[in-house]
């Protein structure tokens, strides 16, 4: 059993050296007995899901370093540098960045090459997009603009989660639904727990052909609130609502995370970029108010604020941008 054992662990030992040879191509130079031995050892003493993360991380790194022309071992700390910046811009996290580096110094050392992935470059370059991922952000906000431009979209069929293009009737399902999102988060100003809480039941029309939606307490609420629908989003509501469905039916049918997906998902298929997420209808909704001279008291009676604070912080470019009456 023993024997069995030992050999199985010679055999992952060998794979996770392969692989990491492979992954970092300035490895595959061969090794003396000795250096192979200590090489193999390091990579036994790591857990199976850290050699493997390596192997991944190091295969993105290489790929890159290819591509740049730049030996993937011996890459100067700037390029490491480039390189980690690139992946941030992209959305990697910063464990992956730091995993990326983790393992880069790892083979080095094994390797006998210069450490340049454990240069102050790169540990300050760590942790300076460390500090920019943990500043606050201001999600992007559902506009006018913005949501004439996902209307006139979303409906177009695209490949979805599973790799398949849509067909044209699910592509017009899904779209529909999406605009409806859009639109009622834009104009209530809903969080996307709110949004996902939401029944028929919550939602009336009136017969100017506006609406009215009823928000269930929240944390900053402890009472319900009505808030005004625009007769936009109860168009797109009415387009989207399944036939027979009744008033104590989820109006969309997500959850939190997946209404935050989908605005995301809605907003780059329109071709606005990233930026959007389950709380850029509540910054729309600020921002679409304060464009069109609502004092701040009824900007927060919308958005069921208690204080002016987030208005102020939402609205900063539209009360600027009043200079413009005076400024030639």
């Amino acid at each position: 059993m023993d024997r069995e054992m030992r050999s199985d662990q010679d055999g992952a030992g060998e794979a996770a050296l392969v692989a990491v040879q492979e992954a970092a191509p300035g490895l595959a130079r061969t090794l003396d007995p000795e250096d192979a031995t200590r090489f193999e050892a390091a990579l036994e003493a790591l857990a199976p899901n850290t050699r493997r993360a390596y192997g991944v991380a190091l295969a993105a790194w290489a790929r890159w370093a290819d591509l740049q022309g730049v030996d993937a071992l011996t890459a100067s700390p700037f390029a490491v540098r480039a390189y980690l910046q690139e992946r941030a811009e992209e959305g990697a996290g910063i464990s992956s960045l730091r995993l990326t580096a983790a393992a880069l110094r790892k083979v080095q050392t094994l390797a006998g090459a210069e450490p340049t992935a454990h240069d102050q470059v790169v540990t300050d370059t760590i942790s300076g997009l460390a500090r920019q991922a943990s500043a606050p952000r201001q999600a992007y906000a559902l506009t006018a603009e913005a949501l004439a431009v996902i209307t006139a979209t979303a409906c177009r069929p695209r490949v979805g989660r599973g790799g398949r293009m849509e067909r044209p009737e699910q592509a017009r399902r899904r779209g529909l639904v999406d605009i409806a999102l859009c639109r009622v988060l834009s104009d209530a100003g809903l969080r996307r727990s709110e949004a996902a809480a939401l029944t028929w039941d919550s939602f009336a029309r009136w017969e100017d052909g506006s609406g009215r939606l009823t928000v269930s307490r929240s944390k900053t609420d402890a009472e319900a609130r009505t808030v005004y629908l625009t007769p936009a989003s109860v168009a797109a509501l009415r387009a989207m609502r399944p036939a027979g469905a009744h008033g104590g039916r989820s109006v969309f049918g997500l959850s939190a995370a997946s209404i935050s997906r989908r605005i995301r998902t809605a907003a780059a298929a329109a071709g606005l970029g990233p930026g959007f997420s389950g709380h850029s209808g509540r910054v729309g909704m600020a921002r679409r108010m304060a464009a069109a001279g609502a004092p701040t008291h009824e900007i927060m009676a919308q958005g069921r604020w208690k204080t002016a604070r987030m208005v102020e912080v939402y609205t900063r470019a539209e009360e600027a941008g009043r200079a413009a009456k005076w400024l030639a």
